[in-house]
């Protein structure tokens, strides 16, 4: 990736939490988001009347829960998550920093196409992870475009995107519409294994009520059990559905001690979410999937203004 693209001092946290940078608390503003929609209360009504006259529902009706894979940065050790994704018949979305591909550690080139030729989305994580909403808008333009036409430039079609941080205002949120994206993954707004999280939704809506700042429960770290992972998808489906986005970091042992959870972990969730898929109670989708529409034109991000040259003396 060029200099010009390089956000100018940029940090990186290990963590991406509900509370990152410039951002604090949960987001109680969609606490009390309805989580009933006309179509899956009728269909409540219509099962029970079947029922009461001695007829079975259909055996592998739509699943009313959606849950979505997602995995942030490009970690290299999410190559281990991809292959059992891809032994189970499941699909994911993949965001990637663009800055870090072929990097140590990172993703390379020739995975981003093994990933995408096996079914997986791959997405927007701007170019070097900054906190956007600290940035210029100008800055944060950059980017949020650049790191799409990044990706665009290799083949993959780009149409999702998740804040590095969670970090995010209304001004950010256009950016990214502007940017060309069609969504963008928030974190910490539906109920997780936080118990200060209970009283939130348990899973967005399908359409999202603001598809640019997208509902999800806090990514998934180390303190996170088998029990945990699955209790994020048996409560939606017990609350009505809608659409669960559980977000991925490292897929290893012995690497980030905070934003990990082991293979076997993740094999043995991904496992039992195959068994729920081919019972027909969920369904795993791509964020792409899940938001629909067309890939937009892409959208290159402002030059970077060259700097002031310095009098002689």
């Amino acid at each position: 990736m060029g200099a010009t693209d390089k956000q100018q001092g940029a940090t990186v946290s290990p963590l991406e939490s509900r509370a990152g940078p410039g951002v604090s608390g949960i987001r109680i503003v969609n606490h009390f988001r309805k989580r009933w929609t006309a179509f899956g209360s009728t269909a409540l009504i219509v099962a029970g009347l079947l029922a009461g006259v001695g007829f079975a529902a259909p055996a592998h009706a739509a699943a009313n829960t959606v849950v979505s894979l997602t995995f942030d940065d490009g970690n290299a050790d999410q190559l281990t998550a991809e292959a059992t994704l891809r032994s189970l018949g499941l699909v994911g979305t993949f965001f990637i920093t663009t800055g870090w591909i072929d990097q140590p550690t990172y993703l390379t080139t020739a995975n981003l196409q093994q990933i995408a030729a096996d079914g997986n989305e791959i997405g927007g994580h701007t170019v070097t992870h900054p906190d956007l909403v600290s940035l210029t808008p100008a800055e944060s333009t950059r980017q949020i475009c650049n790191g799409r036409v990044a990706l665009m430039n290799m083949g993959f079609k780009v149409t999702s995107f998740a804040y590095p941080f969670a970090s995010e205002d209304p001004a950010t949120e256009a950016l990214v519409k502007q940017c060309g994206f069609n969504s963008a993954r928030g974190l910490g707004d539906t109920s997780s294994k936080d118990p200060a999280s209970a009283t939130l939704p348990a899973a967005d809506t399908i359409p999202p009520a603001n598809p640019y700042v997208t509902a999800a429960p806090d990514e998934v770290d180390s303190t996170w059990t088998l029990q945990n992972l699955e209790n994020q998808v048996t409560h939606a489906q017990t609350t009505g559905g809608g659409w669960v986005q559980l977000t991925f970091h490292h897929i290893a042992v012995g690497t980030d001690p905070t934003l990990t959870i082991t293979p076997a972990l993740f094999n043995q969730f991904a496992t039992w979410l195959a068994q729920q898929k081919t019972a027909g109670t969920v369904a795993v989708k791509t964020v792409d999937q899940v938001i629909g529409g067309t890939q937009q034109p892409a959208v290159q991000g402002p030059a970077v203004p060259p700097h002031p040259l310095r009098g002689r003396t």
